[in-house]
C-alpha cells in the first residue's frame, strides 16, 4: 500500500540505499532519467544519470548521509532535451537504531513557477528602468522650470518695470505735449503692461507650485477662507457681499498650496458675482462616502458646462477681458496644487446661476 501510494503521487520519487543504488524509483523520475523504473532498481547513480548530475546527487547523497541534514535546493533538469526547473528534497533515512539506510528524495516540476518568477522579475526590473528614467527626466524638467522662473522673474520683469518707469515720466513731463489721445494711448499701455506684469506673476505660481515637497499640516480651511476674503473685501470697499462659512473646517494638506488655490477659487467667485445685485460667496463641506468634499460656491456669472473639459488648462477664459477681467491661468493652478494632494477638482455651474468648485484632497479608496 506504501509503495502503491508513492506512486501515485505527480513527483518524482526515488529512494537510494547506503551503496549508492536505487532501491525504489516511481514512473515519474524514470520519465525524468529516460529509462522504465524497473531498469532503474540496482543500478548506481553513475549508471542512470546524466554524467553531470551523477556526479552532483552522490556527492549530495553522500553530505546527506554524513550530516544527516534534510536537503532542499532547485535544479535544472534536461527532460527531452528541454531544460526544467524542479524543486527538490532529500532527506536521510534512518533505521530503528538512528544509523542511516540510505537517501529519499523527490522532485517536483516548478518550471512555471519560475518562469512566472523570471517574467515577474523582468518586469520589476523594467518598471524600475522606467521609473529611474522618468525621475531622471522630472529632474531635467525641474532644473528647466528653474531656470524658466528666474529668466521669467529677472528677463521679462526688469523691460517692464522700465517701461512702467517711463511711461510715468511721459506722463509727469510730456502730458501736454501728448494732449487728450496722447494720454489715452500712455494709459493702454500702462494697463497692458500691469496685465502682462500679472499674467508673469500667474505664470510663476502656476510654476512653483510643482516645485519643492509637500509640508502638510492641519489646517483650519474655514480660517484661511475668512482671511482671503477680508482681503479682498479691503481691495474692493464698496462692494457688499453676503458670505457663508461653516465652523472650523480642518484638513490635512499643505497650508502655501492650499492658500494658494483658495485664492484663486475665491477671487474668481469675488470677481463674476461682480455684477450680481446681491452677491454671495459660500464655503463648505460635507461627506460623501468616507471621505470630505470641499466646495467654494458662489450666485455669479456662472459659465456653460460644454466647456468643462478646458476649464483648468491655462489660459482657458470663458468671459471676455473687457467683462472679467483675468490670465486664465488660475483654475490650472488650482488643480495642480489639488493634483498635488492626491485630490480631484471639479464644477457645476450653469449661465447666470453662479458656479460651485468641488475638491477633495485625497483620492478615495
Amino acid at each position: 500500500m506504501l509503495e502503491a501510494l508513492f506512486k501515485s503521487m505527480p513527483a518524482a520519487t526515488w529512494i537510494v540505499d547506503l551503496s549508492g543504488r536505487y532501491s525504489f524509483v516511481t514512473d515519474t523520475y524514470a520519465k525524468l532519467v529516460g529509462r522504465r523504473a524497473d531498469e532503474c532498481i540496482g543500478r548506481s547513480v553513475d549508471e542512470v544519470m546524466p554524467p553531470a548530475l551523477a556526479r552532483l546527487y552522490a556527492l549530495r547523497h553522500k553530505q546527506l548521509l554524513e550530516n544527516r541534514a534534510p536537503k532542499r535546493f532547485e535544479q535544472i533538469w534536461p527532460v527531452r532535451g528541454e531544460p526544467r526547473w524542479f524543486e527538490i528534497h532529500m532527506n536521510c533515512l534512518l533505521d530503528e537504531t538512528g544509523e542511516p539506510m540510505g537517501v529519499a528524495g523527490y522532485a517536483q516540476d516548478v518550471t512555471q513557477h519560475m518562469e512566472q518568477q523570471e517574467s515577474a522579475r523582468r518586469v520589476q526590473e523594467g518598471l524600475e528602468k522606467r521609473v529611474a528614467q522618468r525621475t531622471q527626466q522630472l529632474s531635467v524638467t525641474n532644473e528647466e522650470l528653474e531656470a524658466f522662473s528666474y529668466s521669467v522673474s529677472h528677463d521679462l520683469r526688469a523691460p517692464l518695470s522700465n517701461i512702467g518707469g517711463f511711461l510715468g515720466l511721459l506722463q509727469e513731463n510730456f502730458a501736454e505735449q501728448l494732449g487728450p489721445t496722447g494720454a489715452e494711448y500712455v494709459q493702454q499701455i500702462a494697463a497692458n503692461a500691469e496685465r502682462m506684469n500679472g499674467l508673469i506673476g500667474d505664470l510663476l505660481q502656476l510654476a512653483r507650485v510643482n516645485q519643492g515637497g509637500l509640508l502638510r499640516a492641519q489646517v483650519d480651511l474655514t480660517q484661511m477662507v475668512e482671511e482671503i476674503l477680508c482681503g479682498l473685501a479691503a481691495q474692493d470697499p464698496g462692494r457688499h457681499v453676503k458670505i457663508v462659512l461653516p465652523s472650523p473646517t480642518y484638513a490635512d494638506c499643505d497650508p502655501g498650496l492650499m492658500r494658494a488655490a483658495l485664492v484663486n477659487l475665491l477671487s474668481n467667485a469675488w470677481k463674476f458675482t461682480g455684477r450680481v445685485e446681491h452677491p454671495r460667496i459660500q464655503f463648505g463641506c460635507f461627506v460623501r462616502g468616507s471621505f470630505p468634499v470641499y466646495f467654494v460656491r458662489d450666485n455669479g456669472a456662472g459659465f456653460d458646462m460644454k466647456h468643462a473639459d478646458r476649464m483648468f488648462g491655462a489660459f482657458q477664459r470663458f468671459h471676455r477681458e473687457a467683462e472679467f477681467p483675468g490670465t486664465g491661468i488660475g483654475l490650472a493652478t488650482v488643480k495642480r496644487v489639488i493634483g498635488r494632494h492626491g485630490g480631484q477638482v471639479w464644477a457645476e455651474s450653469a449661465p447666470g446661476l453662479g458656479a460651485t468648485f468641488y475638491f477633495t484632497l485625497d483620492t478615495p479608496d
